[in-house]
């Protein structure tokens, strides 16, 4: 009995150790058929891009309009890259206007689109408005894209990145129909443009 549990343990010891030997071969096996692959860059670097949209700044006078100019004064516009200021205006009779010529610049890398027009009704004065059309009492004021101011300014417009320009004409008009109504002093009406990423 002896015998035999000596022969089972030397079994078992040779059994061990041909189980080693196999995962010993099996292991070098594996790694004598494996790859190791890498993946890497030079170098990347990210491109800010860049947003600048805005007024071409300076002073803008305005062209006139109307059948005469008696009594009609156009205030200068001020404009910086955020504001156009017009000064004191006096319009006397029917028909008489003042229209800025104003050019808006895209100097950024993005692509921009005019996505609304918001109208600022005159302080102490009610208006009916329509997007880039304010009628306040006998004065009517417009955002168009022409001098004559026939076409109002929509939005969804491409200002092109890099120097792209856009002229857009702020008018600002008598639209009563007789020189006896009451005379009228409107402050701060005017317009706010937002632009956005194409």
């Amino acid at each position: 009995m002896e015998n035999s549990k000596k022969i089972s343990r030397e079994n078992l010891f040779a059994t061990v150790l041909l189980m080693i030997v196999v995962i010993v071969g099996i292991s070098v096996a594996y790694a004598a058929l494996s790859s190791t692959l890498r993946v890497s860059t030079e170098s990347v670097s990210s491109n800010t891009l860049t947003w600048n949209v805005g007024f071409n700044p300076g002073t803008v006078n305005a062209v006139s309009g109307g059948s005469s100019n008696a009594g009609r004064v156009c205030g200068a516009a001020t404009v910086t890259a955020s504001s156009v200021t017009i000064a004191d205006t006096t319009l006397s009779k029917p028909e008489d206007s003042c229209t800025y010529a104003l050019t808006v610049k895209n100097t950024g890398s993005i692509d921009a689109t005019l996505h609304t027009i918001t109208p600022a009704a005159p302080t102490s004065t009610s208006c009916t408005n329509s997007g880039a059309s304010m009628v306040c009492g006998n004065i009517t004021y417009k955002l168009t894209t022409d001098s004559a101011g026939t076409t109002l300014l929509t939005t969804g417009g491409t200002l092109a990145k890099t120097n792209g320009t856009s002229t857009i004409y702020m008018v600002v008009k008598y639209t009563g129909t007789d020189v006896s109504e009451t005379e009228q002093s409107q402050e701060n009406g005017g317009f706010t443009l937002i632009y956005n990423q194409k």
